[in-house]
């Protein structure tokens, strides 16, 4: 059995979903991403394409022919100074290999681009081999980023309907609607202009989108007042709540609850296996809202 490490191509992804996708099966855990999170990174909000950063550790059973290939480990951005690790819990040796390659690459990046920011890993709180590891080369623990929230697909959803009159809850018609959409997010999030209506259509062609669970609020004026996308991966069916959020002058009025009980209501007739929110932000509206 030999290991290798190589970029990623464009031919490998069915191949990732895969890999994550049997790793949580096996283990149960949620280390890894979910397959529709590694999707989605794929391009990043300036609409720039990440696949140069993404790098595979593959082991290769040479003892038959042909060789049979097998995916172990994946190291991949969401930005690019923040950096992931998907791996084999079996394969946790690689993980020195892999930290030392994620340096390399950064610092190469920041001196031929100007990548800026310090290098970050995340990792789910409880991994205590990769935590001492971390230590070990240097790393010092930083904030919380977020939270995985997860939501049994059994738990009853309750009753809702709109908080005042002149509302109205819809799925987004198409591109049509992109330019509305992107510009409440670009308000909401602070996501700069080249998070368009080019870089929404192509997050409409992704495996995961339904359009049917792509959902606004829309007020009296047509004002986009709220928005939430749920996102399915198709073989998996685990879904996941990306984005979610409510324009400032619309909010308090609950309809961020509404829209993400409608969603709930609109995923079952899909067969959903697990609801999550990965990297939910830790703030007392957010907690609120999702709890």
């Amino acid at each position: 059995m030999t290991v290798i490490s190589r970029g990623y191509a464009s031919e490998d992804f069915q191949s990732v979903v895969r890999f994550l996708y049997e790793t949580f099966k096996k283990t149960g855990s949620y280390q890894n991403w979910f397959p529709d999170r590694f999707e989605n990174s794929l391009v990043g909000r300036d609409g720039s394409s990440q696949i140069d950063d993404i790098r595979i550790w593959e082991e290769i059973e040479d003892s038959v022919a042909p060789h049979m290939k097998r995916i172990a480990a994946i190291a991949n951005p969401e930005s690019p100074s923040h950096y992931f690790i998907q791996i084999d819990p079996a394969r946790s040796f690689l993980e020195r290999q892999i930290l030392s390659w994620i340096e390399e690459h950064f610092a190469e990046k920041k001196k031929k681009q100007g990548a800026k920011g310090k290098l970050t890993i995340h990792m789910i709180e409880g991994n205590a081999a990769r935590e001492m590891l971390l230590a070990e080369l240097g790393y010092q623990e930083g904030e919380a980023a977020g939270y995985l929230r997860l939501r049994p697909v059994n738990l009853p959803i309750p009753e809702f309907g709109l908080p005042e009159e002149g509302y109205e809850i819809r799925s987004i018609k198409g591109r049509s609607d992109y330019d509305q959409l992107t510009a409440v997010v670009r308000l909401v999030f602070g996501h700069g202009e080249s998070f368009n209506s080019e870089l929404y259509g192509w997050i409409a062609h992704c495996s995961f989108y339904r359009q049917d669970l792509d959902l606004v609020a829309v007020a009296r004026d047509g004002t986009f007042a709220s928005f939430c996308t749920f996102r399915m991966d198709p073989v998996s069916r685990i879904t996941s709540l990306e984005p979610m959020g409510t324009h400032p002058d619309y909010r308090g009025l609950g309809l961020a609850k509404m829209l993400i009980l409608e969603g709930l209501k609109r995923a079952m007739k899909y067969s959903p296996t697990l609801f999550y929110i990965g990297g939910a932000a830790d703030t007392s509206a957010a907690n609120r809202l999702y709890d």
